[in-house]
């Protein structure tokens, strides 16, 4: 009886294990889009904007000088 409890701990330690290596986070991809909130020429204040009126993950002033925010796709 002893032996049966013992290979059965084992194969169910062992399925615990292999379950746990199957599981593999991904990262959210992530697309940019024109913030809707910003007005004027992107310098500054473009990463609060997107964060805290937008509600998105960030922001950031491009080359063309307009606001662009970060978001979960």
């Amino acid at each position: 009886m002893a032996k049966k409890s013992l290979a059965s701990l084992c194969f169910f330690l062992i399925l615990l294990f292999a379950t746990q290596e199957m599981m593999v986070q991904t990262e959210a991809k992530t697309c940019e889009v024109l913030s809707d909130k910003y007005k004027g020429p992107c310098f500054a204040g473009c990463d609060n904007t997107c964060k805290k009126q937008e509600h998105l993950i960030s922001g950031r002033c491009r080359d063309d000088f307009r606001c662009w925010c970060t978001k979960n796709c």
